[in-house]
């Protein structure tokens, strides 16, 4: 009965995994797939040393618990080419020129204000070529970032994540060559190693709570009875139907203020893709738009909003034969509603790619070795990318992030204030949520 049962094996529930069973208690972790890690997803092959992430893949800064993890397990982690070049209405510009805009544009915004959409704030700013130009970088950003409806997304939301990214040198990014799985692992080595247990294929069906312990129902290994449990579900997982699979019903139902902030904050979509070719093309390019031509040697990001995948990276610092598209917001959402098979989202990709570089297609599929992706709008146990705040959802986060009658305690990206959608902002959550357990214990 005293041990503390934690739903998902994500970097949530192994962070918080390894404080508990650190402080001597039983924990153990329930996840429903086959593996750990949940949006961290690293994809290996037997045939290359390259390993290519089908879920987060950028180190946003040096956020302190994410960097102890780093450091003290030994990850190697390297810079991330701050290298960005925008195709717009035939002109290509460079990242100084974007975030010069952006910047000006999002110093505007103001805590002192009632809180509005991102797409109303846009509005009551002048109107002319110049703000124009600001306003569609900035809807980009927000909605390629963010994963976000400038429509939904509060202005007070956003201000929240530019503070935290300053807080954590959030400008400059890192990627694990290795594989981000390396830091959901090692959390997962930790925690074992201190007496965690860990249950994969076990999908929790229904908490049956009350302030006296919880009884967790799950599809297999039957009934478990415990003091409190955590749970690490995405939000898209908490806002589902409980009939739906993968969902959980809570019997009784949550408190109407918890279930007021679990409807109160929005999942995020996006689509990404790796094409994996046998040599790096681009480099042999040059990028050229309104008189102004570039080399591709060194190409970190490219942009161009008129591609069915409007943003695409390659791994600079480290010269890989990868190309990693993206696209996030509505946009995705489009995406996703189509519900493409693998082939016919990679031909949107090797489109994007025609468009931007001004290749074939055919050529493109020539040099193509392999395309890898994960559908993480369709996956039960994520129904989305990750979560952005809404218009006065900054209370609903805070909300969403306290325990229910010291027996229900929640943790996950959503719950992080500034830090949502992010690796670290879920750390974060585990290593707080476990503090209030043990301090309950």
């Amino acid at each position: 009965m005293n041990r503390v049962l934690i739903i998902g094996a994500g970097a949530a529930g192994l962070a918080a995994a390894r404080e508990i069973s650190a402080a001597g208690k039983q924990v153990t972790l329930l996840e429903a797939r086959e593996r750990i890690g949940g949006r961290v997803y690293t994809h290996h092959n037997n045939s290359s040393r390259l390993s290519i992430e089908l879920g987060a893949e950028f180190v946003h800064g040096k956020h302190p618990d994410l960097m102890k993890i780093l450091e003290e397990s030994g990850i190697p982690f390297c810079d991330v080419s701050h290298r960005h070049w925008y195709l717009e209405n035939g002109v290509l510009s460079n990242s100084q020129e974007f975030w010069t805009t952006l910047n000006a544009l999002m110093d505007l915004m103001s805590l002192d204000q009632p809180d509005q959409t991102f797409q109303d704030f846009l509005a009551s700013l002048p109107d002319n070529e110049a703000t124009r130009k600001a306003k569609s970088v900035a809807t980009r950003y927000v909605q390629g970032f963010h994963a976000a409806r400038i429509d939904r997304i509060g202005v007070h939301g956003l201000i929240k994540a530019n503070e935290a990214e300053d807080e954590v040198d959030g400008e400059n990014g890192f990627r694990i060559p290795g594989g981000y799985d390396l830091v959901t692992q090692a959390l997962h080595d930790e925690a074992v190693a201190a007496g965690a247990l860990l249950r994969l294929n076990t999908i929790v069906k229904a908490l049956h709570w009350s302030p006296g312990g919880v009884e967790v129902s799950c599809t297999s290994n039957g009934v478990a009875e415990t003091s409190c449990v955590l749970i690490t579900l995405p939000l898209g997982v908490l806002q589902a139907d409980p009939d739906d699979f993968g969902a959980v019903r809570f019997v009784p139902d949550l408190p109407e203020e918890k279930q007021t902030a679990i409807r109160g904050m929005e999942m995020g979509h996006v689509v990404h893709i790796t094409l994996r070719f046998r040599e790096r093309f681009w480099e042999k390019l040059s990028a050229r738009g309104g008189g102004v031509s570039e080399s591709l040697r060194d190409l970190g990001f490219i942009h161009y909003s008129e591609a069915p995948l409007p943003t695409w990276w390659t791994l600079l610092h480290i010269r890989a034969p990868l190309l990693v598209g993206w696209i996030g917001g509505p946009y995705a959402e489009q995406l996703v509603g189509l519900e493409l098979s693998q082939e016919e989202l990679l031909n949107e990709a090797l489109k994007s790619l025609q468009m931007i570089f001004g290749i074939s297609e055919s050529w493109l599929r020539q040099l193509l070795v392999s395309s890898h992706t994960h559908n993480w709008s369709s996956d039960p146990f994520t129904r989305g990318g990750y979560a952005y705040v809404p218009v006065n959802g900054l209370k609903a986060q805070q909300t969403l992030a306290q325990p229910v009658s010291k027996v229900l305690f929640f943790a996950g990206e959503a719950t992080s204030v500034g830090h949502v959608g992010t690796v670290h902002g879920a750390i974060a959550s585990g290593l707080r949520a476990a503090k209030e357990i043990l301090k309950n214990l």
